[in-house]
């Protein structure tokens, strides 16, 4: 009976010993290089805030971590993850800019400038800007990217389609289920029913 409580317990005092040694690392390195990667993300991100949190992020990665490498090698996927997830940030930042920036794509029409001079009202048209680029990251990569460059960044139908290898045609049909599914999940109807009633 001591045999078998003695085997159980091996493994747990292993996976211990393992979660200390990491536990270990990573704080060793949050010592050592938490002020230089906390402004190397700084440069990046261009917000001391967002670089403290991204570094967050990085760490806890690291302390997920299966097994854990060496000092060095954890340093480089400190960085490395610390990095990616900069760049994922950045991606966002500029996606929502561009949402924002063209918030009168989806805006009501009939809302005159002073409501959109209102705080309250600005809260309304980034909140409703984040749950539209929500409904848009639903859609296949290629309708999205078409939607991105033609209703974000402005560019011609006919240069979209030559950029991406369509015809002006399909690009059209992109942009028009674009706006039809956002329209729908704007007013609640589930995906897998918007995509049952609107196909491309």
């Amino acid at each position: 009976m001591a045999d078998t409580d003695e085997q159980q317990a091996a493994p747990c005092d292993k996976a211990t010993a393992l979660l200390e040694s990491s536990t270990a690392a990573v704080s060793q390195l949050f010592r050592e290089h938490n002020r230089v990667l906390v402004g190397y993300l700084t440069v990046r991100l261009r917000s001391e805030h967002e670089a403290k949190e991204v570094a967050q992020e990085a760490y806890v990665r690291l302390l997920q971590l299966q097994k854990p490498a060496t000092p060095s090698l954890l340093r480089a996927y400190l960085f490395k993850t610390a990095t990616n997830l900069a760049i994922d940030r950045l991606r966002h930042r500029s996606v929502r800019h561009r949402a924002e920036e063209h918030a009168e794509l989806f805006a009501d029409p009939a809302a005159t400038r002073s409501e959109l001079d209102d705080p309250a009202k600005q809260l309304l048209v980034r909140e409703r800007a984040d749950q539209l680029l929500g409904y848009l990251q639903e859609l296949p990569i290629k309708c999205q990217h078409v939607f991105n460059l033609h209703r974000l960044e402005g560019v011609p139908q006919r240069e979209v389609a030559r950029r991406l290898d369509f015809s002006e045609r399909m690009v059209r049909r992109y942009v028009t289920y674009a706006m039809v599914y956002c329209h729908l999940r704007s007013d609640g109807m589930p995906p897998n029913q918007v995509r049952q009633k609107v196909s491309l």
